[in-house]
């Protein structure tokens, strides 16, 4: 029903769209208008990805009423970004077209949801009770819902390549080379005249990116990479790159990662910060509850994300302290350097300090062999102990936290459509030890 884009190597994955609709402030809604005439109208909105959504705000009567109770056939199209190139006479462009039907919603429930998701989105730091006090019962507002039925995405591939163009000028980088290139995110290495051989990360998530960057510069080169820059414009990060840069997963002997992994964990948390503007651990938690709540994802999984929250809360009560947590500190994020292991790529999240721990176990799912129940478990019993015996924390609770993370990123995998979960199916079967 839906044309396949012509130049396919320009097409954005699902997962980016996404980023551009929940990036996106407006976009342009086109109908069937009057006599035959399109109807194109610019309109704020918001995207939500679980119900497959996207919800407006319409006065009670007009033009593009009309238009959609005429005929519910809708596209909506949202520019992301529009570099004008004038050299090239071309501009740097992403933008994504979604098409579906669209609605007047006329039951209560699902107009307050709509208005609320609304109001979230650009007055983020009202209070639920002044969000209430604006939105009362929600029947006076008239909503719409555009349900998605297909999406596509379109970017210029020189994107990336225009921003490190600008990145070379601005710190005088050479000799550059590409490690990693996605629809919204890259990662070159290069050398620098003042700072020697960098990485320099490129990604549309400003936020995580300054999260991380932030951590990276509180720390100064304490068990981590050394920040040097970061442009909050272009979304640009510039750090030091770690020699021989081996990751820990080549380090075959358990004691050894463990040792290593402790080496690391003990010198990057830092306590009494101003983390505003940071999230927390429980705002990924709470976000993956809603996610399986908002698609429905089954008794078994929603139950098990459920106790997840639970034990997160749990875990939060009992450790009181809070410090900046690197929040993914698995084997390929701790590398080696000339005189021991750093850690790279921080998300610079806030909560207790164990919970940079489960990353790691999880991690170790890769070591065994056979996927069998019982040999994970004996292996997870190893590695609790011996992480037990080096940071002094209870294998009980160690072991909580590890099936928190294990049902996490299963969620993630899910919300990212990878069916194949591997081994994190065992979360969902039994007790791992």
């Amino acid at each position: 029903m839906f044309r396949e884009m012509r130049r396919g190597k320009q097409a954005l994955s699902v997962e980016a769209c996404e980023e551009v609709l929940e990036r996106g402030t407006a976009g342009v809604l086109a109908t069937a208008g009057d006599d035959d005439y399109p109807y194109a109208v610019p309109l704020s909105y918001v995207y939500d990805a679980g119900r497959q959504a996207i919800y407006f705000h319409s006065a009670l009567s007009g033009h593009k009423l009309d238009a959609v109770q005429r005929n519910s056939k809708v596209s909506f199209c949202v520019v992301d970004k529009d570099s004008v190139v004038p050299k090239e006479y071309t501009t740097y462009f992403r933008s994504v077209i979604v098409f579906g039907t669209i609605r007047i919603l006329e039951d209560s429930a699902e107009k307050y949801h709509a208005i609320e998701a609304l109001a979230i989105k650009y007055a983020p730091d009202d209070s639920k009770e002044g969000r209430d006090g604006v939105i009362g019962d929600g029947l006076r507002f008239c909503m719409l819902e555009l349900k998605i039925e297909h999406m596509s995405g379109k970017e210029a591939r020189e994107l990336s390549r225009h921003k490190i163009d600008i990145a070379a000028d601005k710190w005088k980088l050479r000799d550059i080379m590409c490690l990693y290139e996605k629809e919204s995110r890259a990662v070159y290495s290069a050398e620098a005249a003042g700072w020697g051989d960098v990485i320099v990360k490129i990604s549309e998530d400003k936020k995580e990116l300054k999260s991380g960057f932030d951590m990276l510069k509180t720390l100064d080169g304490t068990g981590c990479c050394k920040a040097y820059e970061f442009d909050a414009a272009l979304g640009i990060t510039v750090i030091e790159r770690i020699f021989p840069g081996s990751p820990l997963r080549e380090e075959p002997n358990p004691e050894e990662r463990v040792k290593a992994f402790y080496s690391v964990f003990q010198m990057i948390h830092t306590g009494g910060e101003d983390y505003e503007g940071h999230e927390t651990y429980m705002d990924w938690l709470e976000r993956a509850e809603q996610f399986c709540k908002d698609n429905r994802l089954g008794e078994e999984i929603s139950e098990k994300m459920h106790r997840a929250c639970q034990i997160g809360r749990e875990m939060f009560a009992k450790y009181s302290e809070r410090v900046l947590l690197h929040g993914d500190l698995h084997h390929d994020n701790i590398l080696l350097g000339s005189d021991g292991y750093y850690m790279i790529d921080p998300k610079g999240i806030v909560g207790p300090e164990i919970f940079d721990i489960p990353r790691f176990l999880l991690n170790e799912f890769g070591y065994v062999t056979e996927l069998a129940t019982h040999n994970i478990k004996a292996h997870l019993r190893r590695m609790l102990k011996l992480m037990a015996e080096k940071t002094g924390y209870s294998v009980e609770d160690m072991e909580k936290l590890l099936f928190m993370e294990g049902i996490l990123e299963a969620v993630w995998r899910i919300e990212d459509a990878e069916e194949e979960l591997s081994s994190l199916d065992c979360f969902f079967k039994e007790e791992l030890v």
